[in-house]
């Protein structure tokens, strides 16, 4: 009887033959690249050299470069605080502005209901009591939610500056 061979049912059933293979082969494969380079004696040493991360970046610039970062942040925390100040203001305006056009509305409805008979007035006046109540509900969440959202940017934007600037009083020469 005649079985068909499955590499991948093989490689399933013994996985640490599998594993040793790549890695004998994977050894075989390194071991003949180093060899084969034609750097005599101090082949060693220039791979040694190759592989030290000390060489890998320039410090003094990193430096030049994080304190740059951390003015730019700074100064965007500023903007940034400035202008969750002009959205906070805006948002309570617009809350408040809501709120009165809310309150007019049912106020037309509550005069436009006791024009007409009791039964009705008394469904619309409740309505228009209910809708003003939602309205001026609606208006002080938002008018919350908006200091709620400059408080947190606010605070945001401080600690961020604590944060650059602690950072910046630190020592970048470990680096």
């Amino acid at each position: 009887m005649v079985r068909q061979f499955n590499a991948v049912d093989e490689v399933r059933k013994h996985p640490g033959i599998a594993a040793g293979v790549v890695a004998v082969l994977a050894g075989v494969g390194l071991a003949a690249l180093l060899l084969n380079q034609r750097s005599g004696p101090t082949r060693y040493e220039r791979i040694r050299e190759r592989v030290d991360p000390r060489g890998w970046f320039d410090a003094e610039a990193l430096r030049h470069r994080f304190d740059d970062i951390a003015r730019g942040v700074r100064h965007g925390a500023e903007d940034l605080t400035h202008r969750a100040a002009d959205l906070g203001g805006y948002a309570g305006e617009r809350a408040e502005r809501f709120g009165h056009d809310a309150r007019a509305q049912a106020e037309h409805w509550l005069q436009r209901s006791r024009k007409k008979t009791r039964k009705p007035m008394k469904r619309y006046a409740k309505q228009a009591r209910r809708y003003a109540e939602d309205a001026g509900d609606f208006a002080r969440d938002h008018a919350k939610e908006g200091g709620a959202l400059l408080a947190v940017a606010t605070i945001a934007a401080a600690i961020g500056a604590a944060a650059l600037e602690s950072r910046r009083k630190g020592d970048f020469g470990k680096l």
